[in-house]
């Protein structure tokens, strides 16, 4: 995935959280708001999948993984 778009995943997803004035999201809820803003589709048959894929990669700004392997995306 290009740069260009990865960064604006990452300013749409932090301008979310402070905007609605949250703390974190899960990545599942994340992907739903990437997929409504046309930012990145989700997959139809694994929720969040194409997210946790750049959450792998280490390409999201304020991600973290819990040890039960849950990813969270927390505002900066």
């Amino acid at each position: 995935m290009e740069k260009q778009k990865i960064s604006k995943i990452n300013e749409f997803l932090q301008n979310k959280l402070k905007r609605e004035n949250i703390k974190e999201v899960t990545a599942v809820q994340a992907a739903k708001w990437l997929d409504m803003a046309d930012l990145l589709r989700d997959s139809e048959y694994r929720r969040g999948l194409p997210l946790r894929n750049l959450l792998r990669a280490g390409k999201i700004i304020g991600q973290r993984q819990e040890s039960n392997g849950r990813w969270f995306i927390d505002q900066i």
